[in-house]
């Protein structure tokens, strides 16, 4: 970037989310330095000019070049095959399908190969294995804008102003992930009333979901829970939050939080499912960091004796003590009586242990 990032992160008047990114970077041991020149794209551009077939030997090697583009309304790429007698063979693909960039570069590596194998009818059987020798190479973007101009136009509809070009339609991506049948789960009734407006034949539970369904959101075929005060939350199903909660809680950034820690923690990267309270919690107390580094509760071995007195001064317990160095009075002996309720605490010195002296003391 063009700002020094150092000064950005270091000033002492931070707050908001700044100040969370500052702490959240200091346990990297980072170092600042200034940008310099990108030397690396120049090298690998010379090493593409520079490289060249060896001299006094024939080429018979086709040149194929491809460039793919995307955005969100189409996509598109450009083809370009040369045999070794220079003739030239040009075609634009628009995909019929939304494509990412990296789909789309794909794609048209896809597409030049067919219709490279299209000259090469009958020497092989799959497309893999129908050449002798196959070469990708990377080349800069300015020895590429034939390509990259077929790519573009692409997303326009076909006329008679390119009948020099071989124009294709893929209605389908080349490769088709598989997805397995995935458990049932508490987003099932809220993206089924959201896409195709079905609820379930009991009124009380058909009520439930469409009250609950004002809440959510499909974005792209993804669940996201709305809020007044917060930021669209994507839902996760129950084969997931294993993962987030070990990746929240134990990954980089972690802090071995606790369990409500861990569930607001959980909001603030924007996850939501029912029962993350619960689950952040039990994934908490299973973790055996966590419990290795708890705090001990020192707690009796032995359940508390209960208080047996109902009322103050009721029930006392009395206790003779001594005898001690004798003091004034030939004093050498203690008598102390302590109230079970309150423990008010009464004593008196004594010169002989005697029913008398135990007597006259209690009275009084």
């Amino acid at each position: 970037m063009d700002q020094a990032i150092r000064q950005v992160l270091q000033k002492p008047d931070l707050a908001g989310r700044m100040m969370t990114w500052a702490i959240e970077l200091s346990q990297y041991d980072l170092q600042y330095e200034p940008r310099h020149a990108i030397k690396a794209q120049a090298m690998a551009d010379f090493l593409v000019e520079v490289r060249g077939d060896p001299a006094g030997t024939p080429s018979t090697q086709w040149k194929l070049h491809v460039d793919g583009a995307s955005n969100q309304m189409f996509g598109g790429a450009g083809i370009i095959l040369e045999n070794p007698a220079g003739v030239v063979c040009e075609q634009l693909v628009k995909f019929d399908f939304l494509v990412s960039n990296d789909q789309a570069e794909y794609e048209a590596l896809l597409g030049s190969l067919v219709l490279a194998r299209e000259k090469y009818v009958g020497k092989v059987n799959e497309l893999s294995k129908q050449f002798e020798e196959v070469t990708v190479q990377h080349v800069p973007r300015e020895r590429n804008t034939r390509a990259d101009l077929l790519s573009k136009l692409a997303r326009k509809k076909p006329g008679t102003g390119n009948r020099s070009l071989i124009q294709g339609l893929i209605k389908e991506p080349a490769v088709v992930l598989q997805l397995t049948q995935l458990e049932p789960s508490w987003m099932d009734p809220i993206i089924e009333f959201l896409e195709k407006a079905k609820l379930p034949s009991d009124e009380k539970v058909a009520k439930t979901i469409r009250r609950e369904a004002a809440k959510y959101a499909i974005i792209q075929g993804l669940l996201f829970k709305k809020g007044i005060s917060q930021p669209l939350l994507k839902c996760l199903r129950p084969d997931q939050t294993e993962y987030v909660l070990r990746e929240v809680h134990e990954g980089c950034c972690s802090h071995h939080i606790r369990g409500k820690a861990l569930a607001r923690k959980l909001i603030r990267v924007r996850y939501y499912w029912p029962s993350m309270m619960a689950d952040s919690k039990e994934f908490v107390r299973r973790s055996k960091r966590c419990q290795e580094s708890s705090n001990f509760y020192k707690a009796p071995v032995i359940e508390l004796s209960l208080l047996t007195a109902s009322r103050p001064f009721s029930q006392w317990g009395i206790d003779l003590l001594g005898h001690f160095p004798v003091g004034p009075g030939k004093v050498k002996y203690l008598i102390v009586a302590i109230d079970y309720y309150t423990k008010w605490i009464e004593a008196e010195p004594l010169a002989s242990i005697s029913l008398a002296n135990y007597r006259r003391f209690v009275w009084r």
